[in-house]
């Protein structure tokens, strides 16, 4: 088998087992499932290939009883609806910037394609974990001390509804332009490149789903993606001078990326979300976006 075919069962474990311990510890899961759908997904040159292996197994390496085999449970197909409510209950309102979404769908996907994995054991982890991601702090974004209480109709005269997931991908490329490390103001963190990330691993979720044909999710989760996408633009202006202006690399597939390794999950997940994303745009738009997706890798640790 190849390597990164056994991410998928890996990538199940570890959101189901890690994310018994707070629904973060489920990205490392995650994460193997994204470099596994993007080894799917497109003809990755070999060094993307290496890359994501040396990536991934160091997340094997950190927490290895999570990975451990399966333990004795024959599938139960039913229970993939108890997934499926779960992300559904995630997009009634925004939280924890739609990551319900970009771990669940994740999760979903995987277990379209081997439902021999519908498991019980599996199942209840990730039920679990979209629980979890449904709780949040209120002061996530700054200046809103109380994000819970924004509505879409204060967001719609700054961005107005999506035509359709094509749109979406769109202005969430567009939103590029202003990339700038998270920090700690007055003890608070605020994670500003970091919701900028979620904001492209949540529009990809949604076009998941589309294409697994669960429209009434895809439409109550781009309302709650385009009150995200307000929340993320707020900083104190002082931080825009700060913002990464070129990238070093101007490719998703380049090399000074890909010989690195990384602490961070997101280094998997976001190229992952990126690189099917951008297959819905063309030429310099297409450009254009990739290089502001550069900008959010150039800094990832």
């Amino acid at each position: 088998m190849n390597r990164l075919d056994s991410y998928l069962e890996l990538g199940l474990l570890g959101m189901a087992r890690g994310g018994r311990e707070g629904w973060f510890f489920a990205h490392f899961g995650a994460a193997l499932l994204a470099g596994y759908f993007m080894n799917r997904q497109h003809a990755l040159p070999e060094h993307v290939q290496r890359g994501i292996e040396r990536i991934g197994d160091g997340f094997l390496r950190q927490n290895p009883q999570w990975y451990r085999p399966l333990h004795e449970s024959q599938p139960e197909p039913h229970l993939l609806e108890r997934v499926i409510q779960g992300i559904r209950r995630n997009t009634e309102q925004l939280r924890t910037s739609g990551h319900g979404l970009a771990l669940g769908v994740l999760a979903l996907k995987a277990l379209r394609e081997k439902p021999a994995l519908i498991t019980a054991e599996i199942v209840d982890g990730l039920v679990n974990v979209l629980e979890l991601t449904t709780q949040d702090r209120a002061n996530r974004y700054f200046g809103i001390p109380d994000y819970f209480s924004v509505t879409e109709a204060e967001v719609a005269p700054f961005l107005p509804p999506y035509r359709d997931t094509r749109e979406m991908a769109e202005r969430t490329f567009g939103e590029l332009h202003t990339v700038v490390k998270g920090r700690k103001i007055d003890g608070v963190m605020y994670h500003f490149a970091g919701e900028i990330e979620h904001s492209i691993t949540f529009a990809q979720a949604l076009t998941d789903l589309e294409r697994f044909g669960y429209n009434d999710i895809v439409e109550a989760g781009m309302v709650c993606h385009r009150i995200q996408m307000h929340l993320n633009r707020q900083m104190p202006d002082h931080l825009r001078a700060e913002r990464v202006q070129t990238p070093p690399f101007a490719s998703v597939f380049a090399p000074a990326y890909w010989e690195k390794t990384y602490r961070d999950p997101h280094a998997l997940k976001v190229p992952y979300a990126a690189l099917d994303l951008l297959t819905r745009l063309s030429g310099k738009q297409r450009d254009e976006a990739e290089h502001g997706v550069c900008k959010l890798l150039s800094i990832m640790e």
